[in-house]
């Protein structure tokens, strides 16, 4: 009988600590400037971007400006209250998200979990120094290879140029896997299945879909890329209206971001998935 009781009191000691996780998560986005930044009408008025030919944005109520600084990851996000490390039972590295972002993945996570699917966090907010590190990483590899342009078009099959990354912004991640092949079979294809039936539901969209069905410019497809749109859509809003081609700057390659075989803005940061068909049941 001990036993018996001793096996309940753990299994209600562990939803507990869950539910308490999670409520001081909510405590954290409730007292956080991102309020500002929580405007669900949004998602209504802001259906379509990118690049699509009847792309039409309109400027959300109570919107404030985002410094240009932020919107190009030149900021300090570990000292930003905005930003909240990652737990590790969602990560082994040491990874930062905005708070809400963080609330809504931890609902997702353990939705998953629920359906035997654990949603692992391999990438969160990078800073320009971060993302100039990947890229002169790939640039010195490429350079000895080919010419300038052909380096820089090579690295944007999958690496953004330091300065247009959304991974500055605090609202994308990359998860459990950086190669498409493991999401196609097996455990991987479990994830992904599961993340496109049920990410909508708590705000995360995939953001580079397949290119050969959606006629998308910019980067090749990224099954482990997922977005938190409600705050991720109005930084690219922002982005398209306060940055070009100037403020792309200070690495190898920076003078390509407005050549006309790559224009960066136009192609790469505004090349993503615009089905928001689903996105607007964000759950509560």
């Amino acid at each position: 009988m001990s036993k018996l009781i001793a096996c309940f009191l753990s299994v209600f000691l562990l939803s507990c600590n869950n539910e308490n996780e999670s409520k001081s998560l909510a405590k954290v986005v409730q007292s956080s400037e991102l309020k500002t930044l929580e405007n669900k009408d949004i998602l209504l008025q802001t259906a379509s971007f990118g690049n699509s030919s009847t792309k039409k944005t309109v400027k959300p109520k109570n919107f404030e400006k985002i410094e240009k600084n932020i919107l190009l990851g030149k900021f300090d996000y570990k000292k930003d209250s905005n930003f909240s490390i990652v737990s590790s039972k969602y990560s082994s590295k040491t990874i930062y998200l905005r708070n809400e972002v963080l609330l809504k993945f931890d609902q997702m996570y353990n939705a998953a979990l629920k359906d035997g699917i654990k949603l692992v966090i391999i990438s969160g907010t990078r800073s320009f120094n971060h993302q100039k590190y990947i890229w002169d990483r790939k640039w010195a590899k490429n350079i000895q290879k080919m010419d300038s342009i052909s380096a820089v078009k090579e690295i944007m099959k999958y690496s953004s140029m330091p300065s247009t990354s959304r991974h500055h912004w605090g609202t994308d991640i990359d998860l459990n896997n950086l190669e498409n092949s493991y999401f196609e079979i097996g455990e991987g294809k479990k994830i992904f299945d599961w993340l496109v039936d049920n990410a909508f539901k708590y705000g995360f969209h995939m953001t580079y879909d397949n290119q050969e069905e959606t006629k998308r410019t910019g980067y090749k497809m990224e099954k482990w890329h997922w977005s938190y749109m409600p705050i991720s859509e109005q930084f690219l809003i922002q982005f398209n209206e306060y940055i070009n081609c100037e403020n792309i700057s200070s690495f190898k390659g920076s003078k390509f971001a407005c050549h006309p075989e790559l224009d960066v803005i136009k192609n790469f940061v505004n090349g993503i998935n615009t089905d928001f068909k689903k996105i607007i049941n964000v759950t509560e």
